[in-house]
């Protein structure tokens, strides 16, 4: 709707007729009302006059009960596993989550046999794929360090220090789910690291998100944090 004078004219009537009718009105946009450029004062005004609240993506508990909710009603037969899996990979958003659902249900309606895990894997890589391009491992790297406050140039040197190390462990991590970068490319954005510890970090990361309900959190976080910067 910025700059678009004409269009605020008739929404700003439709706007107040809604209003006036004791009409409940929602309104979604990338930022709050004060921040919107383009836009009257006589609209911000009025955007203002309601609740401004900051809609995140589901967490991780969320996006398993809509999947688990979701398969009941598609009638699809899932395991903790699978549905584990497909909550982990696919986070940003309920559209996609039902996504994997409907190709599940189309292969197994057309094809023969029972969903297997591999097949779950399938699906949640070909969802991800389009996403995949349009995230880098510099994002991935900067919304690390920002989160965690590391500094940027650390997390590519030789340091061990605890902090640091696990820092770049996530980063690694993220950068081998979120995008299409090879082991090698992933290394050699760390400091020239061999793909074997990229593997080790990946592992690592793993087990912790596993173990810790926490860092798994925390991992969703920035994952979320990520998705949303390069939407």
């Amino acid at each position: 709707l910025s700059g678009k004078e004409r269009t605020l004219d008739e929404f700003f009537f439709i706007f107040n007729t809604l209003h006036q009718a004791g009409k409940q009105i929602v309104l979604t946009s990338d930022r709050p009302p004060n921040e919107l450029t383009g836009i009257s004062d006589r609209l911000i005004s009025r955007f203002n006059w309601g609740l401004t609240t900051d809609i995140q993506p589901p967490d991780f508990e969320t996006r398993l009960a809509i999947l688990n909710k979701k398969a009941d009603l598609y009638n699809i037969r899932l395991n903790g596993e699978m549905l584990d899996y497909i909550a982990t990979h696919i986070t940003s958003n309920i559209r996609e989550l039902e996504g994997v659902l409907l190709k599940l249900l189309a292969k197994i309606s057309f094809g023969p046999g029972d969903i297997n895990f591999d097949m779950v894997k399938k699906v949640v890589r070909e969802i991800s794929t389009t996403k995949k391009v349009n995230i880098g491992i510099d994002v991935i790297t900067k919304v690390v360090c920002e989160y965690l406050k590391i500094d940027e140039k650390k997390i590519r040197d030789k340091t061990r220090k605890k902090e640091i190390a696990e820092a770049r462990q996530i980063a690694m991590y993220l950068s081998k789910m979120m995008t299409n970068s090879t082991l090698k490319m992933i290394g050699l954005h760390f400091g020239g690291r061999d793909h074997s510890t990229v593997i080790h970090a990946v592992t690592e990361i793993e087990n912790m998100i596993n173990t810790n309900t926490r860092s798994k959190e925390m991992v969703d976080e920035i994952r979320n944090k990520i998705e949303l910067l390069c939407s």
